[in-house]
């Protein structure tokens, strides 16, 4: 097939009489095209930068709408900080009188806010979500629990580990551990020996819903264990204060208040499945020998956001079957050293307790 190489092709106007390229083409044939790039004022070539503002200069509506969509972004995004910032007051429209009777408990403070909190005291005002996802609902806490409740992440991961017909918690205090329990067990009974504690514990528990599934007791654990029955035992007893960290090692009979190996044995006496939490600098040596000869001890790390928060030690049937397999195993392969050394079987596992989606989830399906 032959073509004409003499005949003119014709122009895009005449195929596009309407089309915006008309106009562009006759800007285009109007202007030199051995122009090496477009030159300014100053008679310079125009850089990349300058030529896409002209551009956008030719085409003001688009420009408007573009920068106007930027900066609804832009409020979207600052408002959603800005709310994620602010802490929701509990006691907004209350009188003095009732604002009083609800922050305080046999004149001790039970509910802060930001104002309330001086000093170092003050860091643990932004870890409050960490300790009650609920805070803002109206959690109630003395200042001993800012420092001594179990995140409630790592709170939940210890009550599916500890899934019972009945479950004791010793040492409740304002309820962290009591209430996860709830979910994961058909009753909870939490005692503690201080009355503005279970004040806390029995409304914060209501605030989650599950209050009519705990038995709130006032008392000593060492005296009320004899006549006490259950499935399991979850021990939290008092470790002294934000000071046991500065310790090496921490000792549980001599820096638990009411010796940590006799606590145990206490617990032992109601049930063999125990789960024992307790500082991360605690001896796992030590918690593996409260298992007895032959026994098997499952020594768990508590991570939260990376850093390790505690140690939980299980006992009985709370230990892990996968880890007393594995442990049994070795054991076999070892049995006269075992034997002649006197240990019990000791087995370890590290639970990273991170704020991923499933967990999300997970806590949402329980509140409800």
């Amino acid at each position: 097939m032959s073509t004409d190489q003499g005949a003119e092709s014709p122009s895009t106007s005449d195929i596009l009489p309407s089309s915006p390229l008309s106009s562009l083409n006759e800007d285009l044939e109007a202007e030199d095209t051995t122009s090496p790039a477009p030159i300014g004022e100053s008679g310079h070539p125009l850089s990349l930068l300058e030529f896409a503002k002209q551009i956008v200069e030719r085409n003001p509506a688009n420009s408007s709408d573009i920068a106007a969509e930027h900066l609804q972004s832009k409020r979207k995004k600052s408002k959603k900080k800005k709310n994620k910032k602010d802490a929701v007051d509990i006691c907004a429209g209350m009188t003095p009188a009732e604002r009083k009777a609800f922050s305080f408990y046999e004149d001790i403070r039970v509910h802060y806010d930001r104002n309330n909190m001086e000093g170092d005291f003050k860091k643990y005002w932004f870890k409050r979500y960490d300790l009650f996802s609920q805070y803002d609902h109206g959690i109630l806490m003395d200042r001993e629990s800012w420092f001594s409740v179990t995140p409630e992440k790592i709170a939940m991961h210890i009550a599916e580990r500890c899934r019972a017909d009945t479950i004791i918690d010793a040492f409740c205090g304002s309820g962290g551990n009591a209430i996860q329990f709830a979910f994961t067990c058909e009753r909870v009974i939490a005692i503690d020996i201080d009355p503005v504690k279970l004040h806390c514990a029995k409304h914060n528990a209501a605030l989650y819903g599950v209050a009519d599934r705990i038995e709130f007791i006032l008392g000593d654990f060492m005296q009320l264990a004899p006549s006490l029955k259950a499935d399991a035992v979850f021990l939290s007893p008092p470790w002294g204060g934000p000071s046991y960290i500065n310790a090496s090692v921490f000792d549980l009979e001599t820096m638990i208040p009411m010796n940590g190996i006799h606590l145990y044995e206490a617990a032992r006496a109601i049930s063999p499945n125990i789960a024992y939490f307790v500082p991360r600098n605690t001896d796992p040596k030590q918690l593996a020998l409260l298992a007895g000869q032959g026994n098997l001890c499952e020594v768990e790390q508590n991570y939260l956001q990376s850093h390790l928060k505690s140690l939980t030690a299980y006992y009985g049937e709370l230990v892990d079957p996968a880890l007393e397999l594995n442990a049994l195993e070795d054991g076999e392969e070892t049995e006269d050293v075992e034997e002649s050394a006197g240990s019990p079987l000791a087995a370890g596992s590290k639970r990273s307790i991170e704020e991923d989606e499933e967990e999300e989830d997970h806590k949402q399906q329980k509140t409800n």
